[in-house]
């Protein structure tokens, strides 16, 4: 039975093609010829035409009964699947009626047969990955662990990307941008920076949700102003307080969820944004030369976290319209979504991974803006040594700024002043080397999605009471 496949192999020599995001093209590792996506998807869709085509002469003929013992299994076999034109049409078919944007999507996104013919799948038996290349590339290990136990595997059922940003950042700037990284970490162990290399590299297409609302919320706040004088041997402070409520809505606009319950949300929410401004048609052309890992999350599964990103910028929202107070304090609020629609795309990310002392560190690297994250190893021996020194620094400007500035001679207060003063200098120094250290953290906010501006509904401040408070003056007997 006539059958004919869809692998992205250079058309000039046939040499295997790799997507070159500086380029924004497919080039061939062998012969260097560079071609565009859209030209390498006009060439293989010719090629797919022919395979339908070839297919639908093949029903002719079975229905002539003209077909061999051989050809009769063939097709017995492949009964049930669809053509392109088939799938196409069912994957842009929407019911207008439609209200649940996941039913939505899903039943708009399928892969046609030229796509699944073109993908090959690798499954770490390690760590349970699920990774997804062009059928001409292999995979020796797993991005996520580093295991080499990676076995192949056939395409299987799931949604088909809508949208990918392609690659823009090379492998050779993600090598540098770890070098760079290391440098100015004090606490970082020096074996660490000097002996250990990166076992592997890898660019990975990353499955992520990305969802539409409609948010609406309220909140009560307690606003404050204050002022403080002189009366006598008292200083007299003024506090009033108001009640402030405010009620309002916004929209949000593709808030990013990542579906691999391999990959840390930390690294993925720290390498935000992506600039959707690049957001593409997939193609499996931008698959050459990189892996893409499918989503083994579903968008019910992961929106609970999107969910609390919104609801707490839409209370931020709200709180920014409280102004001309000193301080304001929330003191209750609620938000409610109302989702809308939903994407699936695959974002570029680098991911770097190494093991050291037997821990595994994990590295991400945006592939569209070159943000770079990671948690490192931390030396307690530096940690103390930068303490310690730090402490006596300070603790010696205390000590000098009490003896000289303030002629503070009494020792029941100079020398608590001294040690409480260094202590909390060096911690607050160490505290901000130990952070430079660990850069991968789960966002709790989204207001860089917000797509449309505060509508306020409601706005009221009352003013309440005023507290005042008197505090007696020391005054010298000098």
């Amino acid at each position: 039975m006539p059958n004919e496949t869809v692998n992205y192999h250079c058309p000039a020599c046939g040499g295997s093609m790799r997507y070159d995001g500086e380029l924004a093209k497919l080039r061939c590792d062998f012969c260097d010829s560079t071609f565009t996506v859209a030209q390498i998807e006009a060439l293989y869709a010719q090629q797919q035409q022919r395979a339908d085509s070839a297919a639908e002469a093949t029903d002719e003929q079975a229905a002539a009964g003209t077909l061999s013992d051989y050809e009769v299994a063939g097709r017995v076999a492949g009964e049930g699947k669809r053509t392109v034109a088939e799938s196409l049409a069912d994957a842009r078919e929407v019911s207008a009626h439609e209200v649940d944007p996941i039913k939505a999507f899903l039943d708009r996104a399928s892969w046609n047969e030229s796509e699944r013919a073109g993908l090959r799948t690798y499954t770490c038996s390690s760590c349970g990955a699920a990774l997804t290349v062009d059928a001409s590339q292999a995979v020796a290990e797993c991005p996520y662990c580093g295991s080499s136990a990676v076995v192949p595997g056939a395409l299987t059922a799931g949604a088909k990307p809508e949208m990918v940003i392609p690659f823009r950042v090379k492998h050779d700037d993600a090598q540098a941008a770890l070098a760079s990284y290391y440098k100015g970490k004090k606490f970082l162990p020096k074996a660490f920076a000097s002996n250990n290399r990166i076992a592997h590299i890898q660019g990975v297409y990353v499955p992520f949700w990305l969802y539409d609302s409609h948010t609406s919320g309220r909140a009560s706040f307690e606003a404050t102003n204050t002022h403080s004088y002189i009366s006598g041997d008292y200083r007299i402070t003024k506090t009033d307080i108001y009640d402030v409520r405010r009620a309002g809505s916004l929209a949000f606009s593709r808030v990013p969820a990542d579906s691999s319950s391999k990959m840390p949300n930390a690294h993925m929410d720290a390498i935000e944004p992506f600039d959707y401004g690049e957001l593409t048609d997939f193609s499996t052309a931008y698959l050459t030369g990189y892996l893409a890992e499918r989503y083994d999350l579903e968008a019910t599964e992961c929106r609970a976290h999107v969910e609390q990103r919104m609801k707490h910028s839409m209370l931020d929202s709200l709180q920014a319209t409280v102004t001309g107070y000193g301080n304001v304090s929330l003191k209750s609020g609620e938000a409610q979504v109302s989702w809308k629609d939903l994407h699936y795309a695959l974002l570029p990310v680098w991911l770097l991974h190494t093991q050291w002392q037997g821990d595994d560190y994990l590295f991400a690297m945006n592939g569209q803006t070159g943000r770079f994250i990671g948690n490192l190893p931390v030396d307690k021996f530096k940690v103390a040594l930068w303490f310690v020194g730090i402490f006596l620094l300070a603790a010696a400007a205390t000590w000098a700024i009490c003896i000289f500035l303030l002629d503070m001679a009494d020792d029941s207060l100079l020398w608590p002043a001294v040690i409480g003063v260094g202590a909390a200098i060096a911690a607050g120094i160490c505290w901000m080397f130990y952070a430079e250290m660990k850069t991968a953290h789960e966002r709790s906010e989204a207001a860089e999605y917000i797509s449309t501006p505060l509508e306020l509904s409601e706005k009221s401040d009352r003013y309440v009471t005023t507290r005042v408070t008197r505090t007696h003056i020391e005054r010298s007997n000098n």
